[in-house]
């Protein structure tokens, strides 16, 4: 009696640490969005006009059909987008494959099997033997969820999908943004070409003027020389410019999928952004429910957290459930007769008692755990760094343009007033080139920093969502 006492309070003690879930095995990080809020104060500058969040298809607000088309093109045929799609598709596969584990498992069977039997194999020891026996039945199990385990994968399979629907947001955002920075950047390398133009005609100028100064005695053979050197470097630097359009557009093609053709169709953009960006309310507060990458990185730390209590209940007792009904008839039997009725049914109740490699499960579903919660820290943190950034050189830039804009007009009043001192033969050639140059160079920083600047407020545009939609918004706001 005692010893059977002993052997029961031993099953006893197995039992109950099968059913114990590890107390050291824990999550380490903690969201910090909160954290990095309170201390992003300086978003908050008085300089900026307050102003919505950026709308859904905002860049249709800068009325260039051209762009909205090839925007539309790139949504359906980019290889980015169809990536996106694929990736959502799998996403919406996982959710039902979790979702099939609320139901009961059904099957349906039917087998004719032929045997001959060898002595060893008959009970009469005679052998020679044959036999037919045919079988139709249905099996069915059920796995009772006990301890919410299923419903816990469920649940992170949904939050892992709604992950992959901001994700497939995202990347729209992402590739419309892409090209509008290309289609700015085309428009400033038209801009650049034009000034490219225009200082090739300056150099043609002074290469007449200086031809005729020369057919009448008053310069030498050199200056002549010197002109049409200026004029054949400036007729380079306009080449230059034309392939720089050509390449942004094979770029713009490549990001839309459609082919190098594309390229040829693409026309001078008509788009530009406002030079006043105002930044929205809010900021930085309700950022983390407008973009589209911290919406998607807090749906993966719910999905994980829900993964580490699936890991959980296996440490505990499960109950299954195992019914069978059908038909087993020997050859000569009524198929569906009495004689050939079968059927089973019986509950199974399983116990883990080695747990280590459960254990092992648990540590790897906590540092998941901790990896989704780091990147989601380290999402709001770049993301805030993205918006400091780009607020930061929208301001400088703003300033830059109004001196290079009053550095660009003195160069020209001086070079008109040089060249016609030239003309008259009064001024020297030197004095004109040099004078061209600085006017040449004005003018190109002047075009650099109002391309800068519009990049970079449409930097911000995505650094602020670009648009991402108001129920995202609604759903984030929820966890």
């Amino acid at each position: 009696m005692l010893k059977s006492a002993k052997i029961l309070t031993y099953l006893s003690l197995c039992i109950l640490y099968g059913c114990s879930v590890p107390a050291n095995i824990k999550t380490h990080n903690t969201l910090a969005d909160q954290t990095l809020i309170d201390h992003a104060s300086s978003l908050k500058n008085d300089t900026f006009s307050a102003a919505d969040w950026p709308a859904h298809s905002w860049w249709l607000a800068l009325g260039d059909n051209q762009l909205n088309q090839l925007i539309e093109q790139a949504l359906k045929n980019s290889p980015d987008i169809q990536m996106a799609n694929a990736t959502l598709e799998k996403a919406s596969a996982l959710v039902m494959s979790a979702d099939s584990k609320f139901d009961p498992k059904l099957s349906a069977n039917a087998s004719a099997t032929r045997s001959r039997l060898s002595r060893s194999e008959d009970y009469t020891y005679q052998g020679s033997r044959y036999g037919t026996v045919y079988g139709l039945g249905l099996d069915m199990s059920y796995s009772f969820d006990l301890w919410g385990g299923n419903k816990a994968a469920w649940i992170a399979s949904i939050n892992r999908q709604k992950a992959a629907e901001v994700d497939h947001q995202a990347a729209k955002i992402k590739l419309s943004s892409a090209i509008i920075r290309r289609y700015i950047q085309l428009a400033n390398a038209y801009a650049l070409e034009d000034l490219a133009r225009d200082n090739f005609n300056r150099t043609q100028r002074i290469v007449a003027i200086t031809q005729k100064l020369l057919d009448s005695g008053l310069t030498s053979d050199d200056r002549l020389y010197t002109a049409q050197s200026n004029e054949a470097s400036a007729k380079q630097a306009l080449k230059q410019r034309a392939l720089s359009i050509q390449l942004l557009k094979n770029t713009i093609a490549t990001l839309i999928g459609n082919g190098p053709d594309l390229a040829h169709s693409i026309k001078r953009p008509h788009a530009h952004l406002a030079e006043a960006l105002q930044l929205p309310n809010a900021l930085p507060a309700n950022l983390i429910a407008h973009r589209p990458d911290i919406v998607a990185a807090k749906w993966r730390v719910e999905a994980a957290s829900k993964n580490i209590k699936v890991a959980k209940t296996r440490f505990y007792p499960n109950l299954n459930l195992n019914a069978s009904a059908g038909f087993k008839s020997v050859l000569g039997d009524s198929m569906f007769g009495e004689a050939s009725r079968s059927w089973s049914v019986g509950p199974a109740v399983s116990l883990p008692l080695f747990t280590q490699d459960l254990k092992a499960n648990l540590i790897d579903k906590s540092a998941d755990y901790d990896s989704a919660v780091a990147q989601y820290n380290q999402t709001i943190s770049n993301a805030f760094g993205d918006i400091t950034d780009n607020v930061l050189t929208i301001k400088s830039v703003n300033k830059q343009i109004e001196d290079a804009q009053r550095s660009t007009n003195l160069a020209s009043q001086s070079y008109k007033i040089t060249e016609k001192r030239y003309q008259s033969g009064m001024g020297s050639q030197l004095e004109v080139l040099q004078i061209e140059n600085q006017l040449l160079q004005a003018e190109s920083a002047l075009t650099l920093l109002k391309n800068q600047l519009q990049e970079q407020q449409a930097a911000l545009i995505e650094a602020l969502g670009g648009g991402f939609g108001d129920e995202h918004t609604a759903l984030a706001s929820k966890h």
